[in-house]
């Protein structure tokens, strides 16, 4: 007598899994938590460049899949839906460099600090971080003398003055400037340079810029 069948009936019977299973996966051990700035100051412009990301993408996607659309069903499409997106493109370069900012994300060259030992450490991070503020301020305050000819200076289509683009480089680094610096004053009071992460992860150090 052939038994192929019921034992191929019971094998594929193994390979399902139990309620138990089903439950444990459905409650996972940890807690998905969005990554914190290092301080106070940080996280609040954290915020505000993820504010400012978001809604300029969305403004951008929307207008975009409106012109898609548009163009499919009627043969004809806006003509700001193609100038608008690139006016708010430096809005979303400058919300994300703000977050990453915030986050640590951004290019660190850490050998020769990790090194050092714990005073000397703190001592070489406030000095970069401050130093690391003043030539923001410095990159602002040379910028700022363009903003005169850019207002003169209108898009073809909308007729916007330009200076609303530029003015997302200057938002960025007034606010890079401000994190830097106000990161110092953290480290400076004896605070932590480590990234809050997502509960059950090890903080993430941020040294230097």
């Amino acid at each position: 007598m052939n038994d192929t069948a019921p034992r191929r009936a019971a094998r594929d019977g193994e390979r399902f899994l139990s309620d138990a299973d089903l439950a444990a996966i459905d409650r996972p051990d940890f807690e998905v938590a969005t990554p914190r700035g290092t301080d106070p100051v940080n996280e609040a412009l954290r915020r505000l460049g993820a504010t400012l990301a978001v809604v300029s993408l969305l403004i951008v996607w929307a207008l975009l899949l409106l012109s898609v659309g548009l163009r499919y069903l009627t043969g004809s499409s806006m003509d700001f839906a193609t100038e608008l997106p690139a006016y708010l493109y430096p809005w979303i370069i400058a919300g994300g460099v703000i977050v990453a900012m915030s986050l640590g994300g951004h290019i660190a060259v850490d050998f020769l600090i990790t090194r050092l030992r714990p005073g000397a450490r703190r001592g070489v991070e406030v000095g970069v971080w401050t130093a690391s503020g003043l030539l923001f301020a410095l990159v602002t305050m040379l910028c700022v003398p363009l903003l005169g000819p850019l207002v003169e200076q209108v898009t073809p289509i909308l007729g916007w003055p330009r200076m609303g683009s530029f003015a997302a480089f200057i938002l960025m680094t007034i606010a890079l400037t401000v994190q830097s610096l106000a990161r110092a004053v953290h480290i400076a009071r004896g605070g932590s340079e480590a990234v809050p992460g997502p509960a059950g992860s090890a903080p993430e150090e941020v040294h230097g810029v």
